[in-house]
């Protein structure tokens, strides 16, 4: 085979390579998906499932690349080499492009994938190994010291031993913790409308633990729920309200709100593909087309129709609103009338302390932390927290050592199975998630293995290793 062929089939591998790892990436991070396209949204100005064109595009190059390797000298056949070349060179500037962008601008995604490494390393640890030994069988089989193959071998030897001490996430050494607890970020928000009735009920029906919400206060003082700061994209206030589609949400009367719909946008947009997989029947799409915005009041009926705990963002308006001063204060005098307050985990800071504790002595007093600048359990302790609420970007060791200091651990968004699995690995608490239909039917871990059967795999993999390097 020529030098260029060689060339030409080096770069097929590695474009193929890369668009394995984007669609890896994308694939199993749901949770961010919205966020990107939401983002990208806003910038354009054209509200499109971009992730779903890009992830299209990147399977039909990786598919192109698959096939040029199969047919290797007649590559030529489904395109010329500058096409190739062409094609290649815009994937992998695709690629690096995206991942710098992303990774700036959300540094947590550089932790996710190395959490998702970490987790399937038996499969990336199996790649090295046998690459290893290809490459050294090729190497060494041209040398002529016998001390040089001798080391070659250890050197394998030594690649194999390591993983067998510092195992892979998915290892089990030691019983299965109790299956985190599950929080519905905004009710079952995959399955029906985020932050209405529809949502917070399906969640109850789906027996989650609790339910997390975000609350806003309207022009006049009535308390209801609402994630962004503005009514646009899950409300039709642009029809209603079109000189103030984006104005803020809290400028607007309860009697304005109460006109609004908050689920049709759902049905139109089905943002997680749930309508058209048929988890959402048309029935229950018909009837979220006439979602209201729901008060903060009927979202506790729910809770306490099922016993639930509530976990909230209070969104703080600015100082000129009619209710700044008392929003805190009007939100703890309703769950207090609720009578929830025993089961509600108040995210507070150190300066409402007082204010919460007094209003509501039952409520379990919650540290929203940044898991890059995560405080010590004691510090935590000492100031009377109960709960640790954080990104799925704090360490096995934090959460464990937070356990330990007698602190219950909350993560969020978890709503990827091997992410879930990951946590029910290492012990966590609970995790907010959008995901709970498909999390609350997993009987165990995604590719648990205990310590003995992963030994069992990974001497296989070292035999095979071995086998492969035999004409040392």
């Amino acid at each position: 085979m020529s030098i260029r062929s060689d060339r030409r089939i080096g770069l097929d591998w590695i474009v193929f390579l890369h668009t394995f790892i984007f669609l890896a990436f994308w694939l199993t991070n749901l949770s961010f998906q919205q966020a990107v396209n939401e983002f990208l949204s806003d910038t354009t100005g054209l509200r499109l499932n971009y992730l779903l064109i890009f992830i299209i595009f990147t399977a039909l190059v990786g598919l192109w690349s698959a096939i040029r390797l199969g047919l290797k000298r007649n590559a030529r056949k489904v395109g010329p080499v500058w096409l190739s070349r062409l094609v290649g060179g815009f994937t992998l500037l695709f690629f690096y492009g995206s991942f710098i962008v992303l990774f700036l601008k959300n540094p947590l995604q550089v932790v996710r994938l190395g959490q998702f490494v970490q987790y399937f390393r038996l499969f990336v640890d199996a790649t090295l190994l046998l690459l290893t030994a290809w490459g050294l069988r090729n190497w060494l089989g041209r040398q002529k010291n016998l001390w040089t193959k001798w080391l070659g071998a250890g050197l394998l030897y030594l690649l194999w031993l390591v993983p067998v001490f510092w195992t892979p996430g998915a290892v089990l050494r030691g019983p299965l913790p109790e299956t985190p607890l599950l929080i519905a970020n905004r009710g079952a928000s995959m399955l029906a409308p985020e932050n209405t009735l529809a949502s917070m009920q399906k969640a109850a029906d789906l027996g989650v633990y609790g339910l997390e919400t975000d609350i806003t206060i309207s022009r006049d003082g009535v308390l209801f729920l609402m994630h962004d700061s503005t009514l646009v994209r899950t409300t039709n206030v642009a029809e209603i309200f079109p000189l103030r589609a984006n104005d803020s949400a809290d400028s607007f009367t309860w009697n304005e709100l109460a006109q609004l719909n908050a689920g049709q946008w759902f049905v139109e947009q089905d943002p997680f593909g749930t309508i058209a997989s048929g988890l959402v029947s048309p029935e229950q799409a018909a009837l979220y087309r006439r979602e209201p915005v729901p008060a903060l009041a009927d979202m506790l009926a729910i809770l306490q129709a099922n016993n639930l705990h509530f976990i909230y963002d209070l969104r703080f308006t600015s100082a000129d609103h009619p209710f700044a001063d008392q929003t805190l204060d009007l939100c703890l005098a309703e769950i207090k009338a609720s009578g929830a307050a025993a089961r509600t985990w108040v995210l507070v800071g150190p300066e409402d302390f007082l204010t919460v504790r007094a209003a509501l002595p039952q409520a379990i007093l919650s540290a929203g932390i940044d898991y890059s600048r995560a405080p010590a359990p004691q510090e935590l302790v000492a100031t009377g927290y109960q709960l640790v609420n954080s990104e799925v970007g704090l360490t096995n060791g934090l959460i464990q050592a937070y356990q330990r200091s007698g602190l219950w651990v909350n993560l969020w968004t978890v709503d990827e199975p091997w992410q879930y699995s990951r946590l029910w690995r290492f012990g966590a608490d609970s995790v907010t998630s959008n995901n709970i239909h498909v999390l609350a039917g997993m009987s165990r871990p995604v590719m648990a293995l205990s310590y003995s059967v992963y030994l069992v795999m990974w001497g296989l993999a070292g035999i095979l290793a071995a086998a492969l390097a035999r004409s040392w």
